[in-house]
């Protein structure tokens, strides 16, 4: 299974004008969703942790990204056990669309609400090559819609006001932008307190822990069990 990428300009292009597209509709764009969906707030993206942590780990990622998916589901539960859930680490997920399916994806994830946003976003790294294999065929549309029902998203009405909401659309854009700054290029890439780490260096459980020690001993945080 092999997919375009999209260019930064492409990109951005994609997220003002190609979710609908993409399941193959063509509707007019919407006011939000409804109430829950979700809003990015002070922080730029989607939040798991304390907010007064003493380090902050960004993740630019795309849910059709194998390195993403592995990262997902490999890697990310020793972050959330060891660094998260003891409030030393907050995690900052921000949308990186690389494939014409990831902007549809992300907004399904985006209106289900921020309470739901990490379910949505389990179950797009979850059925991954399902959504590469169902935008190759055609059927993204009826694929993202069964996973958004899940979540809340639970008329094809629904699902159509999710993919035209212009307001997410420009959040999701907003966030893809503040990517220039850290020169992300590609997927997954990590900001750790502001030290751009590629995933060459954020590969194994190993090198992630060293990489997180290091930032709270520079914070004045003990990492001692």
């Amino acid at each position: 299974m092999t997919m375009n990428f999209f260019s930064r300009r492409t990109a951005l292009a994609a997220i003002s004008a190609l979710a609908l597209v993409a399941c193959g509709d063509t509707g007019a764009d919407t006011s939000p969703a409804g109430g829950d969906a979700v809003t990015a707030g002070s922080e730029l993206g989607h939040v798991k942790g304390a907010a007064d942590a003493p380090v902050t780990l960004i993740e630019y990622a795309s849910p059709t990204c194998p390195a993403c998916k592995y990262w997902h589901d490999d890697i990310q539960p020793v972050v959330q056990s060891d660094y998260i859930d003891s409030g030393k680490v907050k995690l900052v997920f921000r949308e990186y669309p690389l494939h014409a399916p990831d902007v549809p994806a992300y907004l399904v994830a985006m209106c289900a609400g921020e309470d739901k946003y990490f379910d949505v976003l389990d179950e797009l790294f979850e059925y991954q090559s399902g959504i590469i294999e169902s935008a190759q065929n055609g059927v993204l549309k009826a694929m993202l819609q069964t996973i958004g029902q899940r979540h809340g998203i639970e008329t094809e009405a629904d699902f159509d006001a999710c993919m035209n909401n212009r307001d997410l659309r420009q959040q999701m854009a907003d966030i893809y932008q503040t990517s220039e700054k850290f020169g992300v290029t590609g997927t997954p890439t990590f900001i750790i307190n502001g030290e751009v780490h590629q995933f060459a260096n954020m590969n194994s459980a190993d090198k992630v822990t060293a990489a997180l020690d290091a930032a709270l001993e520079a914070a004045g945080v003990s990492t001692d069990e």
